[in-house]
Order: C-alpha cells, then structure tokens, then sequence
C-alpha cells in the first residue's frame, strides 16, 4: 500500500529509531586502535555502558588495551580512576603511554572497590573506571548497580574479573575475554561470538613494579 511504503521511507530515514530488529549503535569513545574499533560492536568503548573484562591470567593485556583511551580522556582534563588493581604499574610507563599521572587517581583497598567504583560514577566527574573485582564470590547486585550508576556517566565503565570468576548474567554491553597475545574473545555484544589478535605491536608492555598488597 502506498501508505505502508511512505511510512517506511519515513522511518528508514530516522537512525535513531530502534524498531526491535537490532540493538541501536551507541555512541562510543574511540579505543586509540583502528583495528579494534573495527572489530567492537559499536567501533569503539560504548559510553555509559559497563563493560566486562575476563583475563585469562592477571596481567593478559586487560590494562595496556586501555591505555589509549586513559590516556586520551586524562589529556582533556578528565581524572581516570583504576580501582584495586591486583598489580601497581609503574608511573614512568603510564607517563609513556600518554597518561597525565596528575588525572590519575589509584584506589587501593580491594574490599571495597566496587563501592568506590560505583561511588566514582555516580559524582559524574571522572572520565574512565576501570576496576578489579575482588577475589571470591561474584555478587550479582553490586554488578547491576555498577550497570545503573555507569549509565548515569558519560564514559565507559570497565570491570575486570579475576581468572576462573564467573560473572552473572547483565546488562553489560560488551564482555570480553582476554587471552595473552593479546587475544580479544566478544563473549557479550551485538552479532556473534568472535576473536581479534591484536599482536604485540597494538600492546604496549607495562612493567609491574610490585605486586598490590592484599585486603
């Protein structure tokens, strides 16, 4: 009918609309790699959006994929916050990477690192968190509150599991495993399951200084 194909004009000329046929392309922070934004769902970190890290091992490459956008977020004055890393970077490799220390702002405490992480968004003056789950347990409502306060925010919000930790079922827009290499798994998101290798040459190499004290 000619109103049926009017209408459908109409509506193919609205990007905005999401009629239940795909999930609405969210507006997203470029990862500071071409070939990653390529290969994200929404060609870049999601904003207000959580998103969940599972490493294979601590130190698969979790941190030095972020970088980029850490980097780039404290060179426009935001501060960034890593919340309970198990393993303290060193300062002068941060510098390297493009990271203003001054923006950076580390929490130690591991017991309550997803309380700080949620406080942390919910002030909405901090560029990028990235925290570590503590050992243990995966408690589904801290993770839904993580969710909301992360989409009152303007950035992504990421949160890294310890290896073998099974995260629950969420709201999370992306879920990536990582593999040493690094190897990206999309085990969350938009189409189907998939993988890109970076390589060494998308990683940059951070030395650890020393191990992150325990609770």
């Amino acid at each position: 009918m000619p109103e049926t194909r009017l209408l459908q004009n109409l509506l193919d000329q609205r990007s905005d609309l999401w009629r239940g046929r795909r999930r609405p392309s969210a507006q997203a922070a470029p990862s500071g790699r071409a070939e990653l934004d390529a290969w994200l769902p929404d060609g870049g970190w999601p904003h207000g959006s959580l998103i969940e890290l599972l490493p294979e091992h601590i130190g698969s490459g979790e941190l030095d994929l972020l970088l980029p956008l850490l980097a780039e977020q404290t060179r426009h004055g935001w501060p960034v916050l890593l919340v309970a890393p198990p393993l303290i970077p060193c300062p002068q490799r941060l510098h390297r990477a493009g990271i203003a220390l001054d923006r950076l702002v580390i929490v130690r405490d591991s017991s309550q690192a997803l309380w700080a992480a949620e406080q942390a968004l919910k002030s909405g003056v901090c560029g990028s968190i990235v925290t570590w789950h503590p050992r243990g347990r995966v408690d589904a409502r801290p993770i839904r509150r993580l969710q909301l306060a992360a989409r009152e925010g303007s950035a992504p919000a990421f949160v890294c599991y310890c290896p073998g930790q099974v995260p629950p079922p969420s709201l999370a827009a992306l879920r990536l495993g990582i593999r040493p290499g690094p190897i990206l798994s999309l085990l969350r998101g938009s189409g189907p399951e998939r993988t890109l290798h970076l390589g060494r040459g998308n990683v940059i190499a951070l030395d650890r200084c020393r191990p992150q004290p325990s609770a």
